[in-house]
């Protein structure tokens, strides 16, 4: 199957999810994510605010925030096709900004060196078992994992369904470190 294939399914499936199956999964993953000791044992780490549809991340935040960690959100720079990390010091700073998704407002934009993140959770359409991902095909992520410590966790998070055999990569594709799913925590091969 080729990305766009994936995409077209993946999308499908996940517009097919009820809100209720959509709280109950995140609460599990998130659950499970909060189980892992890279999140503890790391001070900075990156969150999606997520779009309909996808693991929800608000009370991730949340929680990081009340655990005293340096919680980062990104922002979306269009002409750039790329992601500014900024940093939050709580949910009510963000507003709808580019594609709808919440980043801070231009107030609490406060960015941050990508080279000091610890961990960076990130959304996507797929991943399979060797860490790759699918995106919405705009490749923000791409570019902007291509500019992070090599030693940052990329730790995907997704509905069990999400999880593909095999997806087509890209020189520039980044793979995952872990993928967090409400079925428990993979760890590529």
């Amino acid at each position: 199957m080729t990305k766009e294939d994936i995409r077209r399914i993946m999308l499908k499936r996940r517009k097919n999810m009820n809100q209720d199956e959509i709280d109950c999964k995140s609460q599990r993953i998130a659950e499970l994510l909060f189980s892992l000791d890279i999140i503890q044992n790391s001070q900075i780490i990156m969150v999606y605010v997520n779009m309909p549809g996808e693991v929800r991340t608000e009370k991730i935040i949340q929680d990081l925030l009340n655990a005293g960690k340096t919680v980062v959100v990104p922002v979306c720079i269009p002409q750039e096709v790329n992601l500014l990390p900024s940093q939050i010091k709580g949910l009510d700073e963000l507003a709808p900004g580019h594609y709808g998704i919440l980043e801070p407002k231009k107030e609490f934009i406060r960015p941050v060196d990508p080279g000091v993140l610890e961990i960076i959770i990130v959304p996507g359409l797929a991943f399979d078992m060797q860490g790759n991902r699918i995106g919405h095909g705009k490749g923000y992520y791409d570019r902007f994992l291509m500019r992070v410590s090599p030693f940052a966790k990329k730790v995907g998070l997704a509905f069990e369904f999400q999880i593909v055999y095999s997806i087509p990569v890209c020189h520039f594709d980044v793979p995952m470190d872990l993928i967090v799913t409400e079925n428990g925590i993979k760890k590529p091969k």
